[in-house]
């Protein structure tokens, strides 16, 4: 195993090893969990309609006095189901950019009970006033909806892929996350590759696979659980400045969540790595056994 001609090119290609053990890893997670259905899986989860509401509720409420409307004229219409729904339109909406070319576009679906609690709502005020319903008066009325609407979205957009998409990140990230599976694929390929290339190095010695292979996931593993295990430990991403409740929990719980997944992948790595060297450890023994018995019986 010592001889030039394989040992170098085997340290090469174990180092290779090791990048894509981690590459593949992080791609395959993302690859899995990565997608709408989880994410609304997750949303609904991690209770995030329940934030919003609580979010809308304080928004409303300190609005009261400027706009004249009781924030009950909007929140008794909106209800987790609702918000739920929401959420889930622009999580849609959301991989429907990713998709493609990070065109976003969404439409906060309608709620009856809502537009019908401001028809009211206007309707009651203007009686008790004397107001006249006029132009005016429509136009406004349409200016209210059309803003509850806009409000809901905004809180509702729990990773506020509005701001990404007018800041010109959505379309970045689409260019990558259209070509994940080929990255994936060209990641699988090359450790298959390089594995192949080590068995032929090794033909005389087949065993000898086990050694390298094992030391490249062994070392993979450890590389990437150390910084895994650091960032969960720490709870690093609870240090990020987010002010609404339902965005800091989506992006710090997702990115915990992902890399709790990365680390276990990891950790998977390290047995793995072990399982192999230990047996590589018995064949190698069982090697050097059979090679004394053998030069016993020449000396014989």
């Amino acid at each position: 195993m010592k001889k030039a001609s394989t040992y170098i090119p085997s340290v090469i290609l174990s180092v290779l090893l090791v990048f894509c053990v981690i590459a593949g890893s992080a791609l395959l997670i993302a690859d899995l969990n990565v997608t709408a259905s989880k994410t609304k899986t997750f949303s609904e989860k991690e209770d995030l309609a329940e934030k919003v509401h609580t979010d809308l509720d304080k928004y409303y409420r300190s609005k009261a006095n400027a706009t004249g409307i009781p924030a009950s004229v909007y929140m008794d219409c909106l209800d987790k189901d609702y918000l739920n729904t929401v959420i889930g339109a622009y999580i849609d909406a959301t991989y429907g950019a990713l998709e493609n070319d990070g065109r976003f576009s969404v439409e906060v679906p309608k709620n009856t009970a809502l537009e019908n609690s401001i028809d009211t709502f206007f309707s009651d005020y203007a009686d008790k006033t004397g107001y006249k319903k006029d132009e005016n008066y429509e136009k406004k009325l349409a200016s209210t909806k059309e803003n509850a609407y806009k409000t809901i979205g905004s809180s509702c957009d729990i990773f506020k892929v509005n701001s990404m998409n007018s800041h010109g990140l959505l379309k970045k990230l689409s260019k990558l996350y259209r070509i994940r599976y080929k990255l994936t694929f060209v990641v699988i390929a090359a450790t298959v590759l390089f594995i192949i290339i080590l068995a032929v190095l090794h033909r005389k010695r087949i065993y000898e696979l086990l050694y390298w292979c094992g030391i490249s996931s062994l070392i993979a593993g450890i590389m990437g659980t150390i910084p895994s295990a650091y960032l969960i430990a720490t709870k690093y991403y609870n240090a990020f400045s987010i002010k609404q409740p339902q965005v800091f929990a989506a992006y710090t719980k997702s990115l915990f969540g992902l890399t709790e997944a990365f680390m276990a992948s990891q950790i998977a790595a390290i047995v793995i790595g072990i399982g192999m060297l230990v047996v590589y450890a018995v064949f190698c023994g069982k090697g050097k056994k059979a090679s004394a018995v053998h030069s016993i019986g020449e000396e014989k």
